[in-house]
């Protein structure tokens, strides 16, 4: 026997830390069983968003008030179990055992009980009080499926409180109920494994008696990571190599495989569950279940989704466009912009460039935040709780892998097309650190709204509509190009597709409007601060002449490579603020908005281009910051100017053929 300290993740063991709060709650659930309703109908719209300590991986933080005590609620992102598959079961394993929360509140759904029992079975193996809130009764009695919640209860040996997020129901009472359990020592349900896992557990028990049964089982199915922030380095390789043994001999003597066995475990297990729990009965003939059949189609599933794309892209570009131009130029232009450039003409050019670009900087923020942000949130707020998302993703998810992306990416990579902002947040969905990689590098291609402004622009008002629709053909061979590419290559992480099917529904407005403001204020609270910045630092480079230094430093690439005029560089700069605003410059500094006067067709054509690829705009480059980290974002901007140059350099060389 090995004498083992009492710190392997043993009951009570929460570290003492100082907290405003007297309970925390963690909110944990397979995705779409309706954990963010429940967490916002708590919680109203005073939460706090933040990475989890070295991912990307958001956490959502509240508090509510009950019975006197301040409560903080975690809402933990959406999982199946607690593996290694993805960033999202890593974080919420690390956040339990590291954090160790005082009541886990399990929240499942009950139309599809015996899916989402695997993980509560796992995390019965914790050791936290926990509270069980049987979510979306209404919904399973629906479907003619009745749980026996009070039986429940008895087999899991846990509180179980019926609920109905949407409405509200049964919400208070999962909170009390996660109060009284608070410190409790539950005399919960325990997984019967089979007798081979069994054994090799016998000999770990031996072996390690002070170490917790979910340490074993962790270190049974190799999950190092889990048993390493349970106990110190000794401890742990002790243990995962006595394990590693027990786990070899079990397949080599047995020609079992010990994960394969222990879900088999689970799953049976949470079958054995749900028949003494669940009875059936023949449901009525719904009309959504004949509409259900026609979008998961192969064929009309289909054409129903390019429709939905579609609408949703012309919908977020007409409003958001029609938004932007009313912020622009019926109140920011005539009513701040211009009055301060009056009002700051005696002022040195440093203080006045500061203070002039600071406000282009939030009116480009608003313009971005409220027009598209917003409206983009409102559609993917509808999609996901009508239950569209999940078939939109279940049809393209064979595309997506040939991009090494998972189905879920499809709605991002369409609604790039609207603003590249909206499209990075939403990768905060992807399973694995490489797919949100892959789709940030195709969204930051992707020619938005503003780079349409300059393709229409300029292109399609001087040159022709056929070379202004020939950029987006190239651009979409250079994305699928760039996906085909970096899907072979990169490393990390690929996503199985496993996602449920939730059941179609009725949006509710209140809830469309709360989930639109939580994901729309993450851009003002974290792009809209380094746009600000961003805009100021430009402004200032401007005052002191650096730009001008800029412009004759790059003219050897600029004139003498590309073959552009002079001034086009300095533009291109500014198509960093804002793209947009690339055209904007270009037409001040060549004295003229007849483009025809001072370029060439295939100037215009080249210059446009390479503004659809090069560097995204700063509020792209403050999100994909915020999603990926400085490291990432460098690269995808470096990458970015080398593919818009070698592109640009292309066409000079090949365009002559065509223009």
């Amino acid at each position: 026997m090995i004498g083992i300290s009492s710190s392997c993740c043993t009951p009570g063991n929460k570290s003492q830390k100082d907290s405003p709060y007297d309970v925390t709650l963690a909110f944990i659930g397979n995705p779409s069983v309706g954990k963010s309703v429940f967490f916002s109908r708590l919680t109203g719209v005073g939460v706090e968003v933040s990475n989890y300590p070295g991912t990307t991986v958001a956490l959502i933080r509240g508090s509510v008030k009950a019975r006197g005590k301040t409560v903080e609620v975690v809402d933990l992102p959406g999982i199946y179990s607690l593996g290694v598959a993805n960033e999202d079961e890593k974080v919420t394993k690390r956040f339990l055992i590291e954090d160790r929360p005082d009541v886990i509140v399990n929240i499942l759904d009950a139309s599809r009980l015996e899916r989402n029992l695997y993980l509560t079975l796992q995390l019965l193996e914790l050791d936290i009080p926990m509270v069980i809130a049987l979510n979306q009764v209404d919904l399973a009695a629906e479907l003619g499926i009745l749980i026996d919640a009070d039986r429940l209860s008895e087999l899991l040996g846990l509180p179980v409180v019926p609920t109905v997020a949407t409405w509200g129901v049964g919400l208070d009472e999962v909170i009390l109920q996660a109060l009284e359990e608070k410190e409790k020592v539950q005399a919960h349900h325990r997984v019967k494994y089979s007798q081979w896992i069994l054994q090799a557990l016998s000999s770990l028990d031996h072996a390690f008696p002070d170490t917790s049964q979910s340490v074993k089982i962790a270190a049974l199915l190799n999950d190092a990571e889990f048993v390493e922030l349970c106990c110190m380095p000794p401890e742990a390789n002790a243990i995962l190599s006595s394990a590693r043994r027990l786990r070899q001999n079990l397949e080599i003597d047995h020609g079992i495989s010990v994960p394969d066995t222990v879900a088999r475990d689970l799953y049976g297990e949470s079958g054995y569950i749900v028949d003494s729990v669940v009875s059936s009965f023949e449901p009525k003939k719904r009309f959504r279940d004949r509409v259900d059949r026609v979008l998961t189609s192969p064929h009309f599933g289909i054409l129903v989704l390019i429709s939905a794309l579609l609408f949703t892209f012309l919908l977020v570009f007409r409003v958001g466009g029609f938004l932007e131009t009313w912020i622009v130029d019926d109140l920011f232009e005539p009513h701040i912009i211009q009055p301060v450039e009056e009002m700051t003409l005696g002022m040195s050019p440093l203080f006045r460039n500061l203070i002039l670009y600071s406000l282009r900087g939030v009116e480009a923020g608003f313009a971005i935040a409220i027009p598209y942000i917003a409206v983009f949130y409102a559609i993917l707020s509808i999609f996901e709780d009508s239950g569209y998302l999940t078939r939109a993703a279940f049809l393209l998810d064979n595309l997506t892998h040939k991009l090494g992306l998972h189905g879920r990416a499809v709605i991002p990579l369409v609604l790039g097309f609207g603003c590249n902002v909206p499209a990075i947040m939403a990768v905060h969905a992807l399973g694995t650190r490489r797919e949100k990689r892959i789709a940030s590098v195709l969204i930051s291609l992707i020619p938005c709204s503003a780079r349409t402004v300059i393709i229409l622009g300029l292109v399609g008002t001087f040159v022709g509509f056929w070379p202004a629709v020939s950029i987006y053909v190239m651009e979409v061979f250079i994305i699928a190009a760039m996906g085909w590419v970096l899907g072979r290559t990169l490393p990390g992480e690929r996503s199985g597709f496993i996602m449920e099917m939730t059941p179609l529904r009725k949006p509710e407005l209140k809830s469309t409007l709360r989930k639109t403001w939580m994901k729309s204020r993450e851009f003002l609270y974290i792009a809209f601060p380094l746009l600000l910045v961003g805009s100021a630092a430009l402004g200032i480079a401007d005052a002191l002449g650096l730009l001008s230094i800029f412009q004759n430093f790059v003219e050897p690439i600029s004139v003498g490579l590309l073959g552009l005029p002079a001034f086009a560089a300095t533009a291109l700069v500014f198509g960093i603020l804002r793209k947009e605003m690339a055209l904007q410059i270009l037409a001040v500094l060549a004295g003229t908005a007849n483009f025809a006067a001072v370029m060439t067709p295939l100037q215009m054509y080249q210059f446009a281009v390479i503004t659809t690829i090069y560097v995204p705009c700063v509020a792209t480059i403050a999100v994909l910051k915020h999603e990926l980290g400085t490291k990432d974002t460098a690269a995808i901007v470096i990458f970015t100017i080398l593919l818009a140059l070698v592109v640009g350099v292309l066409i000079r060389v090949f365009g002559p053929l065509f223009l």
